[in-house]
């Protein structure tokens, strides 16, 4: 099984990313600074921050004068400050480190202290009034009577709230030039004296797992890194979906009116410096990756990095060429245990059957790639326990599960077909025959006729309508029941592009469409999922179909799917949309046309005029 969890392995290949990132934070002429690593959900942020930490400690040879460590931004999620939690963390981490020196760890002691009484100033504004006033009036009795309190612990509350209040009012009211802004500034000055010390040269700040956060803990954390932190001698990497980020910048401070400013993409080049981009990987990357992980199932940690070593010499990567299989056996086979080899080049064959066509699927999702392989071994390992060892063809059951995840509605389908099987899968052999015909009849089967679906028909085993399929069906059968999309699955930004389509304008749709063309592959697929049906019930107007039929060309299929399912009439004010859908792609809006006209659903002289004819 493959772990989803950061690689301490570089199969993806991101050495160079990290040398540059490295490289980068280690010149003390740059500091302070703070990159933005920026990839979608999986593509392997956190396994680039080990990456730079270890090139870190080799650029430096884990020299006592550059420190640095990794904070994940989700353990802040449950407290009521994420800003002040970062900082504590921080100094803590700074306080502990064996590196540091002790008149440095004076310093961050007295800044721990600091933070104490920023927590105190957050709690009153929290409790409200009788904390505020206790400061003000030296009096800890209103204070604790905003909380519950026994009689056993009275006197000793009465103390301890009466202490803290004092310093409250010592270090934050009694000056009446102190204020937040003051705070801040005192506190970043005391900082940068505290770092200034001649044993440190850097700081360097790795945050993970920024997009897993709350909008609000989002933005906290970016605050507390820009107003207190960002000092002479700091550098922090900040590891997210840049699509999240600006997810939480606009729930934050949401537009006014009609006034339009890119007021997330300021927000984040005020924050972050440098930005760089980890691009979603090739289908050709997928398909090599698929591979090394079959690779490592069957190594030793030291022989998969040998392996990979001689992956990268001898240029394989580098090539324009995805790696074949024979490729893959040759180079592993000495790295491989001869008991398992067997079993290895038995895996190894069937992925390389289906790799080219799953590769499209996972979107150059590394953390996909992953879950595909895993739910292909589990699969097989129940084959194994509920019908014995070599019971059940793999090949088999890995196309079936490359069809779970390219449609499951087809998979949903092939097994209805499945059910009336008697000496072959009537319905099955008869769509292969008209989608693989040479006539471009579709028929009833436009879903089967996509390219990729096509490809799949066309993969090993080709004979599918000869076996009867039950046992394969009941290994997946949790996913044969249809079930109404899980909103709560969707990323915050697809989430925003949802609720912004349906408050859209004709003024504003074309904007929104800009920013839903900006959301990663996997974002995309999950706002179609809700949209097309909700076009195939007539609950999306005309004008926003076809903004985003021109801009998705991918999706044009489907649309035209969900438009061909609409009941209501056709009125003239969707006219001017059909020509503009027709103007991109006039073969399957003319195919649409023409469902329409036998479904009464748009009259003849409505579709002269879409196609100029009047």
């Amino acid at each position: 099984m493959w772990l989803d969890n950061a690689s301490e392995v570089d199969i993806l290949f991101y050495e160079p990313y990290a040398d540059v990132i490295a490289d980068i934070v280690c010149n003390k002429t740059y500091n302070p600074l703070t990159i933005g690593v920026f990839g979608v959900w999986g593509a392997g942020k956190s396994t680039l921050l080990n990456l730079v930490q270890q090139k870190v400690d080799e650029k430096t040879g884990k020299s006592k004068k550059t420190i640095c460590f990794t904070i994940n931004a989700w353990t802040f999620e449950g407290y009521e400050d994420a800003k002040i939690a970062l900082m504590e963390a921080l100094l803590r981490e700074l306080k502990e480190n064996k590196s540091v020196p002790e008149k440095v760890k004076e310093g961050v002691i007295g800044l721990l202290k600091r933070v104490d009484y920023f927590k105190l100033a957050t709690k009153a504004i929290s409790v409200g009034a009788p904390i505020v006033a206790s400061a003000v009036t030296m009096n800890p009795i209103p204070a604790l009577m905003s909380a519950p309190v026994t009689v056993e612990t009275i006197g000793k509350g009465v103390a301890s709230v009466a202490d803290n209040i004092k310093t409250m009012h010592d270090d934050y009211l009694k000056d009446s030039e102190e204020s937040v802004v003051s705070s801040v500034r005192k506190f970043k000055e005391e900082f940068a004296k505290t770092l200034s010390d001649d044993e440190i040269d850097n700081v360097i700040v790795l945050i993970d797992d920024l997009d897993r956060c709350q909008p609000d803990s989002i933005i906290e954390t970016l605050e507390a890194i820009k107003l207190f932190l960002s000092v002479p001698k700091m550098s922090f990497i900040v590891a997210a979906d840049e699509n999240v980020i600006q997810y939480a910048i606009r729930k934050k401070y949401p537009p006014v009116g009609n006034y339009a400013v890119n007021l997330d993409r300021e927000y984040i080049e005020k924050i972050i410096q440098l930005p760089i981009y980890i691009p979603e990987l090739s289908t050709k990357d997928i398909e090599n990756y698929l591979l090394f992980l079959v690779v490592q199932e069957y190594c030793s940690s030291d022989n998969f990095n040998k392996f990979l070593s001689d992956v990268k010499e001898s240029g394989l990567i580098i090539s324009d060429n995805v790696i074949d299989s024979q490729t893959i056996k040759e180079s592993a086979s000495k790295y491989i245990d001869e008991d398992v080899r067997g079993e290895f080049e038995n895996n190894i064959t069937v992925i390389s059957g289906i790799k080219s066509i799953v590769a499209g699927n996972l979107k150059g999702n590394p953390r996909q790639t992953k879950r595909f392989l895993n739910t292909y071994v589990t699969k097989k390992k129940l084959a194994e326990l509920y019908y014995g060892k070599d019971s059940l063809n793999i090949k088999i059951l890995a196309k079936l599960l490359v069809l779970q995840k390219l449609d499951s509605d087809l998979f949903i389908q092939l097994n209805e077909w499945n059910k009336r099987f008697t000496t072959e899968n009537e319905d099955f052999k008869k769509m292969k025959l008209e989608v693989l015909s040479d006539d471009g009849e579709q028929g009833n089967y436009k879903s089967w006729s996509t390219p990729t679906i096509i490809k799949w028909l066309q993969c090993e085993p080709q004979d599918l309508e000869k076996t009867n399929l039950d046992k394969y069906f009941y290994l997946t059968r949790e996913s044969l029941k249809k079930s109404e999309v899980d909103i709560s699955s969707l990323s915050g930004a697809a989430k925003d592009i949802l609720e912004r389509i349906g408050n859209a304008t004709q003024g504003l749709i074309r904007g929104i469409i800009e920013d839903f063309e900006k959301l990663s592959a996997t974002d995309q697929a999950g706002v179609f999922s809700v949209l097309l049906p909700k076009i195939a019930k007539g609950e999306i107007k005309l004008y926003i179909t076809r903004e985003i039929f021109v801009s998705f060309e991918a999706y044009r299929e489907k649309l035209c799917e969900a438009l061909e399912r609409v009941n209501e009439k056709i009125q003239v004010g969707g006219i001017s949309s059909l020509k503009a859908m027709r103007n991109v792609d006039e073969t399957k809006i003319d195919n649409l046309l023409d469902v329409w006209l036998r479904t009464n659903t748009i009259d003849q002289k409505t579709v002269d005029i879409i196609k100029g004819r009047k």
